[in-house]
């Protein structure tokens, strides 16, 4: 377990390695899933050896996070709802098979971005140029209007039992929409300091602790 943001001492975004970590993580998804009605089935365990995660904490407990999944395997998570389509990229794609956070903690400044800023250096550090991942037309909409551009690659299908539009990201995309964020709001010029620091390491990008 590796610290990757720590916002303002509130929020600390963690890169999860071992068993025990990442099970925790996991735990906190399903729940968030049966909360929201979801049906990953047993999709959120399937892929635990080939992704990576991210947990948001807030004094120690998790309140959120993100899995990604990396191509190494044969055939991405998506290809089971959209089998057709094959992204292609010059560098690694990789695709995000959940991003949730506890009800409670939907909206509240400095949790979104430093997630994002963590993704984003994991993605340089392991030479992943495009993302993929689901978004039903209410999380895409609000995707869009903070910044995040996404594409819509694939068109509205039933996935965990609700419809949703497969997406891309190109990772300087991602870049960009944290340039945007600090350019509009000067809290957030922070982030893109620490996000442009020198150090990073195969496996996780270590980010110091933000002032």
């Amino acid at each position: 377990m590796e610290t990757v943001v720590n916002k303002r001492g509130a929020v600390t975004v963690t890169h999860l390695s071992g068993p025990a970590d990442v099970e925790g993580l996991l735990v906190v998804f399903e729940e968030i899933a049966a909360q929201e009605g979801w049906c990953p089935g047993g999709q959120l365990r399937a892929y635990t050896e080939p992704a990576y995660h991210l947990a948001a904490q807030v004094e120690g407990v998790i309140v959120g996070g993100m899995q990604i999944v990396r191509s190494a395997l044969h055939s991405m998570p998506y290809r089971a709802v959209w089998p057709e389509i094959e992204v292609h990229a010059a560098g690694e794609v990789a695709e995000v098979t959940i991003l949730a956070v506890r009800p409670e903690w939907r909206g509240r400044p400095g949790l979104f971005w430093p997630l994002c800023t963590a993704l984003w250096r994991l993605c340089i550090a392991e030479q992943i140029e495009s993302l993929v991942l689901q978004s039903t037309s209410k999380m895409l909409n609000r995707y869009r209007k903070v910044g995040f551009p996404l594409e819509v690659i694939g068109d509205l299908r039933e996935h965990w039992g609700e419809p949703a539009y497969l997406c891309r990201l190109d990772v300087r995309e991602v870049a960009g929409a944290l340039m945007e964020m600090a350019l509009r709001f000067p809290s957030y010029r922070s982030l893109i300091g620490q996000a442009l620091q020198p150090g990073i390491r195969p496996a996780c990008a270590s980010i110091a602790t933000l002032p």
